[in-house]
């Protein structure tokens, strides 16, 4: 028998204080709804429970915590608060024993050149900040960020700046911006990553620290409302930057300029869509209805998939995981993907560039033609401006 499974646990106040200080964990009462709500026990990749349970054990040896199978699988969906009858912040706790684990340097061995490419360049694709306005190629006039004394700033991100894939999702939105007449600024190459990686994996001093230079950034181009592309940046940025400007997802932006009539589309016949709720739009932050409203404006007929809006399946892409190799039995991508094309949907709707990305990964029907695109993308069709 391993030695990790016939020493005993030992309950460790230390490490329950240390638990309650910076979480709500002492409401849990081990009921194991977050565990039949996960998405991935049914792979066997992680117990939520037991995850929250070992967080107050050792293996009585001073200083010297139990590891929590699945801890870095965990992708911080929010499923399990959703189900919680006791209104735990289970996401919380897994940031926290994710800290406990750096503070003992226990922690996968790629995720530390990782968070050293977001210190030395301020972003996880290892690249350097020159690179960062790659994705403006073809924009000019308002729809490059240029307006002089503009307040609003379009935060492109790290994904939507360096992927090809999301860049196109960055021009639409630019582009639809410009064409509703709203100037806007861009940081250019002095952006830097939003800091939910970090956040995410439990790395607190490198998420302070991108704070502080996100904050800077923003200050000099006198911005006081902030603009993502992504949801990731949008939690982030509303849990670093709140209190200094108003943070929006970029379809919250457009539904609002949409319903006073500043931007115009054209509805465009398209077959049956359906669309897919980000874990960090939706369930984290509850914006549901704008980026559905967008696409109906636009001229989609939406079919809801089964499990949608707050029980909508994750991804699988967030919490870290769009940097490590899945220890999973089947990706979540796979699953989703399989479940759009279920409901007859011929478009695969979404606005996260996380989700695009995990999506695109998964292997094309053999028969009949099966589009994945950002809500922003479809928008700018309707709207008559090029992606």
């Amino acid at each position: 028998m391993p030695d990790s499974e016939s020493r005993p646990l030992i309950f460790s106040d230390d490490l329950w204080d240390d638990l309650l200080q910076e979480t709500d964990a002492a409401l849990c009462y081990q009921c194991g709804t977050c565990t039949a709500t996960c998405p991935l026990a049914e792979r066997g990749a992680l117990n939520v429970r037991q995850l929250i349970r070992l967080g107050a054990f050792g293996r009585g040896v001073p200083g010297k915590e139990v590891e929590a199978p699945g801890l870095w699988s965990c992708t911080t969906c929010a499923q399990c608060n959703v189900g919680c009858p006791r209104g735990v912040d289970i996401v919380e706790v897994v940031r926290h024993l994710r800290r406990r684990a750096w503070k003992r340097n226990a922690v996968p061995a790629g995720l530390r050149p990782l968070l050293w490419a977001e210190f030395q360049d301020g972003n996880p694709y290892r690249l350097p900040p020159s690179q960062r306005t790659a994705w403006m190629r073809g924009l000019s006039g308002p729809a490059a960020g240029s307006s002089e004394g503009a307040t609003t700033a379009l935060y492109v991100g790290c994904t939507a700046s360096y992927d090809p894939r999301a860049q196109r999702t960055a021009r639409a939105i630019a582009r639809l911006l410009a064409a509703a007449e709203i100037p806007f600024r861009l940081l250019g190459e002095k952006e830097v990553c939003c800091r939910e990686t970090p956040r995410a994996l439990g790395a607190d001093g490198l998420f302070r620290d991108l704070s502080s230079r996100a904050a800077e950034s923003l200050r000099a181009v006198g911005a006081t409302r902030v603009v993502t592309v992504s949801p990731h940046c949008f939690d982030a940025l509303k849990a670093g930057l709140s209190n200094e400007v108003e943070v929006l997802h970029y379809s919250q932006l457009l539904d609002e300029l949409l319903s006073t009539g500043r931007l115009k589309v054209e509805a465009h016949r398209t077959g049956p869509l359906t669309y897919h709720d980000p874990c960090y739009l939706g369930r984290q932050h509850g914006v549901y209805d704008p980026p559905r409203r967008l696409l109906e404006s636009a001229g989609a007929k939406i079919v809801e998939m089964p499990r949608t809006r707050r029980w909508a399946l994750c991804c699988g892409g967030g919490g870290g995981n769009m940097w490590q190799e899945s220890e999973t039995n089947g990706r979540l991508a796979d699953q989703r993907v399989a479940e759009a094309r279920s409901t007859g949907a011929s478009i695969l709707a979404t606005a996260c560039p996380f989700c695009v990305t995990c999506f695109a990964g998964v292997e094309p029907p053999r028969s009949g033609r099966f589009e994945i695109v950002d809500v922003a993308e479809f928008v700018a069709r309707a709207a008559g401006v090029p992606a």
